[in-house]
């Protein structure tokens, strides 16, 4: 398990906060779970901190990230900063929308260090009172979105931060400053992404609302999303086969089925719209006693976890 580990995040950066202690990490699955995608975490309160030059500080609030520098893995720390910098591409008004929330994100036309013309995105976090901005070329996407592939029009749209909508009327849109990657008019997804040339499915729950829209898909269970839930459940059964010694494993099958459960409270009208076997499926794990009820967690596959941005920058 360290060795997995170690494969996927910076052991040594997180001993030296404080979070990874006698072989074991001291953060929140959730958490951690968005540490092992790439993504930033919540924020964070860090204890004795230890610098490379020396000095330390006794404690600190800050989200973090694992960040690709000179081909290792690298813990990033976001303090949370007191007053707002201006940022060298945004004109006062653009500025303003996006600390006031008035758009999500701003496009712009930039040059990078070969000479090439490219996009920059920018966001501005509001827990860290800091811009943030990526490269999309950077940002690594999911093949499929709850059971429907994603077109490579579709990837360029969410690669540059605009909203895509699919045939069952679920719209995302990434967000490297959100804790998930991204946001939806759904609480949960199921990203099937590929690894090592075979696919591998990713429940990601808890899912914050797209900027200024609610609508009835949020409180809807799609037949996509319960046939990719149906994957992603079989995929854990069979990695608990392997490790049946692993409780890490159970409880994201109780997260699954918490997500059937939810969904077998539909009307009958709604399960009608499934095929058969997912309603089935469905109906059977109405009884479900699910000790994480209420909890809020991604599932991953551990050993071959999704990667996300890698191109944060102030």
């Amino acid at each position: 398990m360290k060795e997995v580990l170690e494969n996927q995040l910076p052991l040594k950066d997180l001993e030296r906060v404080g979070l990874y202690k006698g072989g074991s990490l001291d953060i929140d699955s959730d958490n951690l779970n968005a540490l092992k995608r790439g993504n930033m975490t919540d924020l964070v309160e860090l204890k004795n901190v230890k610098g490379d030059n020396g000095f330390e500080i006794e404690a600190i609030e800050a989200r973090l990230s694992v960040v690709a520098e000179n081909g290792e893995n690298k813990l990033r720390i976001d303090p949370v900063y007191k007053d707002v910098q201006k940022h060298p591409l945004l004109n006062e008004q653009e500025h303003e929308q996006l600390v006031n929330g008035h758009l999500p994100n701003i496009k712009k036309e930039v040059i990078d260090r070969e000479g090439n013309a490219t996009s920059e995105i920018i966001e501005f976090d509001k827990l860290t009172n800091q811009f943030l901005s990526y490269d999309p070329r950077k940002i690594k996407l999911p093949e499929a979105i709850n059971n429907e592939v994603i077109s490579p029009e579709k990837k360029r749209k969410l690669r540059e931060g605009e909203i895509i909508t699919l045939s069952d009327g679920t719209e995302v849109q990434y967000r490297t400053s959100d804790k998930n990657g991204l946001r939806s008019n759904r609480n949960a997804l199921v990203l099937s992404v590929l690894l090592d040339g075979g696919i591998s499915y990713l429940l990601v729950t808890g899912i914050a609302r797209l900027m200024g829209r609610e609508t009835a898909e949020e409180k809807s269970y799609s037949t996509g999303y319960l046939t990719a839930l149906k994957e992603v459940e079989k995929q854990l059964e069979r990695k608990q086969q392997k490790f049946p010694n692993d409780k890490s494993i159970a409880n994201e099958l109780n997260v699954v089925k918490h997500e059937f459960s939810n969904a077998s409270a539909m009307e009958p009208a709604q399960l009608n719209t499934l095929r058969t076997k997912d309603a089935d499926d469905v109906m059977n794990e109405k009884n479900v006693n699910d000790p994480d009820d209420g909890k809020v967690n991604a599932v991953n596959d551990e050993d071959n976890d999704i990667e996300q941005s890698r191109g944060r920058g102030r």
